[in-house]
């Protein structure tokens, strides 16, 4: 891909060539005084004194002043390449040589099957609150607790889907990047878990039932990763595979899509049964969410990270 030889920006499309100094530049700079042309390559006519045909030859940098001007183009030259080279390093980020979104994956896979035997042990609930496990403000963010298999398929499903968004974000920002938004998007779910929580605790009418609520904050995490990169691309069509079936949508109808897939069956259960406690199930999910809107707001829109 082409770079633009003043400003260093990538070029999408077939780039400008100045026939006066050999130049490859953007739409922008490619007039010859926008880009501090040189003229190196600019011919100058020889008026014939005879009846000979005219002849065209190459003007020679002879003076002092060309040689000068000479030097300062190979400086730019440079200078440009370099801060292409810094773009480039920026955009692609230090990546290690393992890939952390598959060992993510693998981890909260791991830890999802466990807490179907243990989950006291490794989401919150109650015995984070009152009996002091601690421990599971830091597990369940791995964790996506279901008291069967199915859940965890419906995991699966999410994965699929949006592999290659998480990746991408792994690719464009790097490593340390995916695995703090994951962790303050888990975190933020979290959040909102214990906001709905305590307050259910105190005033439900059966304390008993709610005991035995766990809660998984992977959910969350993984929701505000894949909604990090749809909200750079709300208007934009975006593809994603589903065994290997394309699929396409606009980033806003995907983003309404995450959102309707935790409130929808937190409504419906209200709806049936008039139990509150089906929210803390679902809604704490979209604290996920929030947490990725957070992070795309103040830290990337404003640094001129935007894909």
């Amino acid at each position: 891909m082409a770079h633009c030889e003043f400003c260093g920006e990538e070029i999408g499309y077939l780039p400008f060539r100045c026939k006066y100094c050999g130049g490859v530049y953007c739409k922008k700079h490619r007039l010859p005084e926008n880009h501090e042309c040189t003229f190196e390559k600019k011919h100058i006519p020889i008026v014939p004194r005879g009846p000979t045909k005219p002849d065209y030859r190459p003007r020679e940098f002879v003076s002092t002043e060309d040689s000068r001007d000479i030097k300062k183009y190979l400086r730019r030259q440079e200078r440009q390449q370099k801060r292409a080279e810094d773009i480039f390093q920026r955009t692609m980020g230090n990546r290690p040589s393992g890939s952390i979104s598959t060992f993510l994956i693998f981890g909260i896979f791991i830890m999802s099957i466990i807490a179907l035997i243990v989950p006291q042990y490794l989401c919150l609930s109650y015995y984070s609150y009152f009996d002091y496990y601690l421990w599971t403000f830091f597990t369940s963010l791995f964790v996506n607790y279901s008291d069967s298999y199915f859940g965890i398929f419906f995991l699966l499903i999410l994965i699929l889907l949006f592999y290659n968004i998480i990746k991408i974000i792994e690719l464009r920002f790097g490593s340390r990047f995916l695995l703090g938004l994951y962790l303050f998007s888990a975190f933020m779910s979290a959040i909102f878990f214990t906001l709905l929580f305590l307050p259910l605790q105190l005033f439900y009418y059966d304390p008993i039932k709610i005991t035995f609520i766990f809660g998984g904050m992977a959910y969350g995490g993984l929701m505000g990763v894949i909604s990090f990169m749809i909200f750079s691309s709300l208007n934009q069509e975006m593809t994603f595979l589903l065994f290997f079936i394309s699929i396409r949508a606009k980033g806003r109808i995907l983003l309404i899509l995450l959102i309707l897939f935790r409130l929808l069956p937190a409504l419906l259960y209200w709806a049936l049964y008039q139990d509150f406690i089906y929210f803390l199930i679902y809604l704490p999910d979209l604290g996920g969410i929030l947490g990725s809107y957070i992070v795309f707001k103040y830290k990337v829109r404003y640094q001129d990270l935007i894909f």
